[in-house]
C-alpha cells in the first residue's frame, strides 16, 4: 500500500501526537472525501470518529492498544511482529516500553487475527489462558468442551498457538494475541464467570473481590485510574523476580468505568 512508504520516508517526528496525526493526514489524502476516508478507518480499526479526531488535533495521547489498532489499518498488516518493524521510531520505542507483552515475550509472534477467537469462542479462551498457566492434556479438553473443544485443539496447534510439551501435556505456542480492550473485557468476564470462586472469600488470601459504585469529581475519577494502573505495573513487576513463579495458575481482571451509557 502506498501509506506504507509514507510512513518509513517521514519519520522526523519525535512526539507521540505528532507523529500519529501526521499518519492518519496521509492516510486520509488517499481519498477525495476525507470524512469518508475518516469513517472507513474508524470502521476498519474499530477506533470512534471522536477519537481519531482528537488523535489529528494532537489533543489525545493514545495508547499501546490504541497504536496496534490504528497501525495495523495503516501498515494493512494483521501481524503485530511485523507491525512493531513498521512503524515510525517514536511508535515502536512508546509498544515497546508500554505493551506488557512486547517486554515478556519478545520472542512470540503476535497476531491480531486471534482476538476474534478470544472474544468469540469460550473454548478457545480457557485454551489459551490455561497453556500459559496450566498445561493440559486432550482428555481434559474432551471432558470439558466435548468433541468441539478437541476440534478447537488442534486448530489451536496448526496456528501454532499451543504445542505439545511431551507427556501428552499441551502449553503455550509461539504465536500469541495482542489484547485490545474489546479482547480483555470479553476474556476477563469469561475468567470471572468461570472461576471466580465466591465461597474463597472468607478464606484469607485465597482471592480478592470488590465493587464499587459512587458519584465522583473528574480529578478522583483520574486518580482512580491511576492507582489500578500503578497496581498494574507492580503485578508485572513483581514477576519478574525468579521466586515470584510457581504453581498456582491465577488470573486478575481489573475495570474502572463510568455509568453514562455513551460518551
Amino acid at each position: 500500500m502506498e501509506i506504507n512508504v509514507e510512513l518509513n520516508e517521514r519519520q522526523t517526528v519525535s512526539s507521540i501526537p505528532d507523529q500519529v496525526s501526521q499518519d492518519i493526514e496521509t492516510y486520509l489524502l488517499r481519498f477525495k472525501d476525507p470524512k469518508k476516508g475518516l469513517s472507513m478507518l474508524a470502521t476498519k480499526s474499530q477506533i470512534h470518529v471522536k477519537t481519531l479526531n482528537r488523535l489529528r488535533e494532537k489533543s489525545h495521547n493514545p495508547n499501546y492498544s490504541t497504536l496496534y489498532k490504528l497501525y495495523s489499518c495503516l501498515l494493512d498488516t494483521r501481524d503485530l511482529t511485523h507491525l512493531v518493524t513498521k512503524v515510525p521510531p517514536s511508535v515502536r520505542e512508546k509498544l515497546e516500553k508500554t505493551d506488557p507483552q512486547l517486554k515478556s515475550s519478545p520472542l512470540h509472534r503476535f497476531n491480531f487475527d486471534l482476538e476474534a477467537d478470544l472474544q468469540k469462542d469460550p473454548c478457545f479462551t480457557e485454551l489459551y489462558v490455561l497453556a500459559e498457566t496450566r498445561p493440559f492434556d486432550a482428555n481434559f479438553v474432551q471432558q470439558r468442551f466435548g468433541s468441539y473443544g478437541l476440534g478447537v485443539l488442534e486448530r489451536m496447534i496448526d496456528q501454532k498457538v499451543l504445542r505439545p510439551l511431551g507427556n501428552g501435556l499441551y502449553g503455550q505456542g509461539e504465536v500469541r494475541a495482542p489484547f485490545s480492550a474489546e479482547t480483555i473485557k470479553s476474556v476477563g468476564i469469561r475468567l470471572t464467570e468461570r472461576y471466580l470462586k465466591p465461597g474463597n472469600s472468607d478464606v484469607n488470601f485465597a482471592n480478592l473481590m470488590n465493587v464499587y459504585f459512587e458519584s465522583i469529581s473528574e480529578e478522583t475519577y483520574r486518580e482512580w485510574i491511576l492507582i489500578e494502573e500503578r497496581a498494574f505495573k507492580e503485578r508485572v513487576k513483581l514477576l519478574e523476580k525468579p521466586e515470584a513463579k510457581g504453581n498456582i495458575p491465577v488470573f486478575a481482571f481489573t475495570a474502572i468505568d463510568t455509568l453514562l451509557e455513551n460518551e
